[in-house]
């Protein structure tokens, strides 16, 4: 294993007093405390302790147990999400200790990633702020849910009414953030939030978690003490918010005031004796066992299987579809198994294959398609989602009992029998006179004027909004030189162009942009030119890519928000046959949250993709931000 050095940087006079701030709130919080209680409540501490029972010691200790496993869990979903390969046992272990040693020294973020990077020797350093980080914020957002439930059960005269209802909307109101926003920035730091599947999952184990935290806090009560476990667990939880809010180790001062404060017919003395007993069991105890397991860090174990890779070109050479040359841009990768290669992108909430598998999957393709994805999306808890399949894997996924939705249709047509001869095609060729009429010529270009092409994309972007991505392509260099581009000229001068991605046996109409002083019939002189040379080239199938279905629910939804009347026109001016795509998803709400997930990273691809980062010299989005490749640079470090 290799030494790993951690240098340390001394902090300047405001970090020192960011560090002290939390020290000062805890002194003031013990002195308020100590004017609180009664005089005499410490001098019979030790006698109350002394009563406790050992089935008291016991059930505290088992209590604790059970929370702390819950908390470990944490560790797991969060692996599964940061897509670490770390096994489940390593991870659980690892958070359980990072957890039980931030509780106790503060910092619960420093503290929690030096644990987790000194346990599993293949985390860096960045991952593991990464996890602490993302461990504190999550649990965060399930704590408002845990309380808010766990006041609603148990309503009190101390709290107010409107408390339970006000933190689960706060839920609610986080988990629709974390759908819109799934990436934040904290300073030099992106995180990719957890899915709402990971984020309902935690908030299950933050109830686990406080509720036996609380219930361990109970049984140390004296037996004088008449008081159930349903009253003292939300305000458990409450003083635990509060504890962690103030940032100092352990949340000691403010942790003891709040129970004081929401406590007050709980005596004094006994009130003490359940609090000193819970720091011994929930923190000291915890604290020692992960302190012996930091002597060495934790053996690697057995991990899973990996059957995902970046993209490669020889990928796309083979007999996939044309149209999966969009993955080149998509940040998508490759799930194998065997010869089925699967392109994925993850928007969000989805594990999303695009159009289909990349190989020739044979009889039992779809199905172990389906399977393939099913179980790494439940690995990375995401939702399983294929876009834009075809008939046969929809019919597959339907006896699967996936369920499938007709989203987009294909328009298709045959270059070795495209003619434009007929009364089908009388508006195509009145455009096509008037741009030759106008003097523009068309012709595939190897060798392109990027700065040309490049001033055509940004008046189009002017004209038509922000380009949208991920399965539309955007301008750029790198992308287009793997596509045949067809250049319309007008007196020499560059007035549009068409890309097109190119298969084997297929193309598919990629990129189609025009200048400001475009003449009429320019884009249909593109696409008419690139289908002659596609015959030429003997190519059996071109797509004018897709428009929304003509009949169905997204008929309708496309008509309303998305009116697509002149493109539609466009490609039916060619006689383009439509060719049904269907969406699917193992559920209904699974279909529809991935749709929809889908539809904002389309929208917003620099948000959902990361293309905010650096680019390289042929403008080909380097993708800084992105987690995989954040993860790969701090392994360098």
């Amino acid at each position: 294993m290799s030494s790993r050095v951690l240098r340390v940087a001394w902090p300047g006079a405001a970090g020192w007093v960011r560090l002290a701030l939390p020290l000062c709130f805890g002194l003031v919080c013990i002195w308020v405390l100590m004017r609180q209680v009664d005089e005499g409540a410490f001098a019979g501490l030790g006698e109350v302790m002394a009563q406790l029972s050992a089935w008291q010691w016991a059930g505290a200790v088992l209590a604790t147990a059970v929370s702390f496993a819950a908390l470990g869990q944490y560790d797991v979903i969060l692996h599964k999400h940061l897509r670490t390969d770390i096994p489940a046992r390593q991870a659980r272990l690892s958070g359980a200790a990072a957890i039980a040693i931030g509780q106790t020294v503060g910092m619960g973020v420093i503290s929690g990633a030096l644990v987790r990077w000194r346990l599993l020797p293949g985390l860096s350093l960045v991952q593991a702020l990464k996890l602490a980080t993302g461990v504190v914020v999550t649990f965060l957002i399930g704590l408002s849910f845990a309380l808010g439930l766990a006041t609603l059960l148990s309503p009190s005269d101390l709290l107010p009414a409107v408390l339970p209802l006000f933190l689960l909307l706060l839920f609610g109101v986080s988990a629709i953030l974390v759908f819109l926003h799934p990436r934040i920035h904290l300073r030099a730091l992106t995180l990719r939030m957890p899915s709402l599947c990971a984020l309902g999952a935690i908030a299950g184990l933050t109830l686990i978690d406080t509720v036996f935290a609380g219930i361990a806090l109970w049984c140390l009560l004296p037996e004088t003490v008449a008081m159930s476990a349903g009253a003292l667990v939300p305000v458990y939880m409450i003083a635990l918010g509060a504890a962690l809010l103030s940032g100092t180790p352990g949340g000691l001062g403010s942790f003891e005031l709040v129970l004081v404060a929401l406590l007050p017919q709980v005596p004094d003395t006994e009130l003490l004796c359940a609090i000193v007993g819970f720091r011994l069991v929930y923190y000291a105890l915890p604290a020692v066992l992960a302190g012996i397991l930091l002597i060495r860090p934790l053996p690697d174990g057995l991990r899973p299987g990996t059957i995902k890779r970046p993209l490669h070109e020889s990928d796309l050479a083979g007999p996939a579809q044309a149209e999966a040359g969009l993955c080149r841009q998509s940040g998508a990768e490759v799930l194998v198994l065997g010869t089925l290669r699967l392109p994925v992108i993850r928007p969000g909430q989805t594990l999303c294959m695009l159009f289909g598998p990349l190989s020739a999957p044979g009889a039992a393709g779809p199905r172990n398609a389906l399977a393939l994805m099913q179980g790494h999306a439940t690995r990375e808890s995401l939702i399983p989602l294929v876009y834009k399949a075809d008939a046969r894997l929809a019919a597959t996924a339907r006896r699967q009992c996936w369920h499938a939705l007709h989203v987009a249709d294909d328009m298709v047509l045959h270059p070795a029998d495209f003619s434009t001869e007929g009364s089908a095609f009388r508006q195509l060729r009145r455009k096509l006179r008037r741009a030759a009429q106008s003097g523009v010529t068309v012709a595939r270009e190897t060798i392109l004027p990027w700065g040309a092409l490049r001033d055509i994309d940004a008046a189009w972007q002017a004209r038509q909004g922000t380009a949208r991505g991920m399965t539309m392509g955007r301008f750029c260099p790198g992308y287009l030189s793997h596509q045949a581009v067809f250049l319309a000229r007008l007196d020499d001068r560059v007035v549009g162009f068409a890309s097109f991605h190119i298969g084997r046996r297929d193309w598919c109409l990629d990129l189609m942009r025009a200048g400001d002083g475009a003449p009429e019939g320019t884009m249909h002189a593109l696409v008419a030119t690139a289908v002659a040379e596609a015959r030429q080239a003997g190519i059996a199938q071109l797509s004018l890519a897709a428009l929304p279905p003509a009949h169905g629910p997204l008929a309708q939804l496309a008509e309303r928000f998305a009116p697509a009347s002149g493109l539609a026109q466009f490609k039916s001016s060619f006689a383009a046959r439509r060719v049904p795509r269907y969406a699917l998803a193992r559920s209904r709400i699974g279909l529809w949250l991935g749709l929809l997930d889908l539809w904002l990273a389309i929208r917003r691809p620099a948000a959902r993709a990361g293309e905010r980062g650096a680019t390289a010299a042929d403008d080909t989005p380097v993708q800084e931000d992105d987690d995989d490749y954040g993860f790969a640079r701090a392994r360098n470090v």
